[in-house]
């Protein structure tokens, strides 16, 4: 576990004109000074382009990686390449007063480069589902909308607490999340969909390990045999259905217990990990109901 990420922002005036900028820690104790607002945003996360948008910022982003597909008009923004390598060129090209990467997606060399260019670079870590909303609380901070960031982040909270006041004193159901089935790769403990999983009502049965996502055989899939299990479609995979069939005996198989969820949902640490919650909430507990 890493430290809060409890934002603690200074106002301070640079020498030269009225500008204004904010002296902020990052989500690993990094020291940051930051233009206040930024107005030429890059985005190396696709959870933070997701919250940009949300917080109505997308006039001021600048430019994104390839895997920044939502929403749909995050693909008309220029890219830069992908998260593990983007193009310090391309970067470099939009003239950004901000990028934002992630402690677990982007290479701390290029962080360092951008430093050293007197970039400014805010890193964040989101594990959690409670990091993810400090993390969506100090992007609307840094960028200028902290109430649109309060008013984001409240909105959420509500609609957790309604799904978890739904399910209070029900039993968790032990499931494992499947991020690929060919070969068959799971989510351990350590994972944000573990805490995915635990707020929507299940337990991660996939045991602690040396891998944050190990792969199975057929042995740990029927020794495990969880009650339910969660995947997502993937171009050139399996259909779910197709690829659990072929052990009739699980749990998961003979109660029709095989939860298809937009990948996006659990695997984003953003705003949309909401409907991730609701949605495997709902599939775990066929009364409760939907948010409206």
């Amino acid at each position: 576990m890493h430290k809060s990420l409890i934002l603690g922002i200074i106002l301070t005036l640079f020498c030269c004109g009225n500008a204004i900028a904010l002296n902020v820690t990052d989500a690993i104790n990094r020291q940051v000074t930051i233009p206040n607002p930024p107005q030429r945003i890059v985005s190396l996360v696709p959870s933070v382009t997701e919250t940009l948008f949300k917080l109505g910022l997308e006039q001021r982003i600048a430019a994104v990686t390839d895997f920044c597909t939502f929403p749909e008009a995050a693909q008309q923004l220029p890219k830069v390449g992908g998260y593990a390598d983007p193009s310090l060129e391309s970067i470099l090209i939009h003239q950004p007063d901000l990028v934002i990467a992630a402690a677990d997606m982007n290479r701390p060399a290029l962080v360092r480069r951008l430093e050293l260019m007197k970039i400014p670079v805010y890193v964040i870590h989101s594990q959690t589902v409670a990091e993810t909303l400090t993390t969506i609380q100090n992007i609307a901070s840094i960028t200028g909308v902290e109430e649109q960031g309060k008013n984001l982040v409240n909105s959420i909270k509500v609609r957790i607490q309604k799904v978890q006041e739904q399910i209070a004193g029900r039993t968790p159901l032990s499931m494992i999340e499947c991020v690929m089935l060919q070969p068959l790769t799971v989510a351990g403990p350590d994972t944000f969909i573990n805490d995915v999983i635990t707020i929507a009502g299940g337990q991660n049965a996939v045991p602690q390990g040396p891998s944050r996502y190990p792969t199975w055989n057929t042995e740990a899939l029927l020794s495990i045999n969880p009650e339910a299990i969660i995947v997502s479609t993937y171009p050139g995979q399996p259909t779910p259905k197709q690829f659990f069939d072929n052990w009739p005996q699980l749990h998961a198989v003979k109660n029709n217990r095989i939860i298809e969820v937009e990948a996006d949902w659990v695997h984003r640490p953003g705003p949309r990990m909401i409907l991730g919650i609701e949605a495997l909430a709902k599939a775990l507990h066929t009364d409760i109901s939907n948010h409206e």
